[in-house]
């Protein structure tokens, strides 16, 4: 019996670098992906980009408005910059609805180019979507995977992907998507109160690769 195809995964914000990497590596695994943008020509411009780049069997690559990505997917990744995820989520809440929502924003702020953590009202990006989305399952995830690194195809990728969540069948639909995508690894990282930590390593590890000039991950052994 031939392998069932898995169901389109959405981006909002999917035009940019983390959005355009997770989109490449999941496609390339099979997935259908849907790129969302503010302006439906960007994300259809990005989607026909990645389209070149993917080898025969790849899933497809599409094009759309964050609007129509909540329309359409039942699991979306959030992949918006965290100074404009508040008010994008605001705007299409009303979509959000039994949706399991990825977040992959970290509050942080480039202070004489040195990356440092931002403390919000709400705990965590994460948390912040959960409480913007209430009738949604949220799921916090790929805070410390490189975009750059996700883009370059021919890089090997080796880490892990912590995940945090309240609710147990979202937190393992998004681990069998990390584990798709070939060198990732999904680890349970806990609820959402966890979430905080998780992304407060995305500033550590860019200081990290800006001192030993590396693209650095995370591995969590003993595992």
């Amino acid at each position: 019996m031939p392998e069932t195809r898995p169901q389109a995964v959405g981006f909002l914000g999917g035009t940019g670098p983390l959005g355009r990497g997770l989109a490449l590596r999941l496609a390339v695994s099979g997935v259908d992906v849907l790129l969302g943008s503010r302006d439906q020509s960007r994300g259809r411009e990005i989607a026909a980009d990645l389209s070149g780049q993917l080898p025969p069997g790849s899933g497809e690559a599409t094009g759309a408005s964050n609007r129509e990505v909540l329309e359409r997917c039942a699991l979306v990744l959030i992949t918006i910059p965290y100074q404009a995820m508040g008010a994008t989520l605001e705007e299409l809440r009303p979509l959000a609805p039994g949706r399991i929502l990825v977040s992959t924003a970290v509050p942080m702020e480039f202070l004489g180019g040195v990356p440092h953590p931002v403390t919000t009202g709400f705990g965590s990006a994460t948390e912040q979507v959960a409480q913007l989305c209430p009738d949604s399952l949220v799921v916090g995830a790929f805070h410390t995977v490189a975009a750059g690194q996700l883009l370059k195809l021919d890089h090997t990728l080796d880490e892990d992907v912590l995940l945090t969540a309240h609710d147990s069948a979202a937190k393992e639909r998004v681990s069998d998507l990390v584990e798709r995508i070939p060198g990732l690894r999904p680890v349970d990282a806990g609820s959402l109160d966890s979430a905080r930590f998780c992304e407060q390593l995305t500033p550590l590890l860019l200081r990290l690769n800006r001192l030993h000039r590396a693209h650095t991950g995370i591995r969590i052994t003993g595992l």
